[in-house]
């Protein structure tokens, strides 16, 4: 089970889309990051190595997602 920025991703799906689940990452950008990180987005998330994961975790660091995406979301509309 992989998980990213705070989420278990689904492992039946491709991480191109698995990737979508996390808030803040959508189409283009999850692709943009397996595209970074080195991965075939076509891969199934249950099939990546552990390494191929942190390559994942560190493509996302870069990106404000999840928690602060909300709290910085959330505090624009206050």
């Amino acid at each position: 089970m992989a998980r990213i920025a705070g989420v278990n991703l689904p492992v039946q799906k491709h991480v191109w889309v698995g990737l979508q689940s996390i808030y803040g990452i959508g189409r283009t950008r999850s692709k943009l990051v397996c595209e970074s990180a080195g991965v075939t987005p076509a891969t199934k998330i249950r099939d990546l190595t552990e390494a191929q994961v942190e390559k994942l975790r560190a493509e996302i660091g870069k990106f404000v997602v999840e928690g602060d995406l909300r709290r910085e979301v959330g505090m624009s509309i206050k």
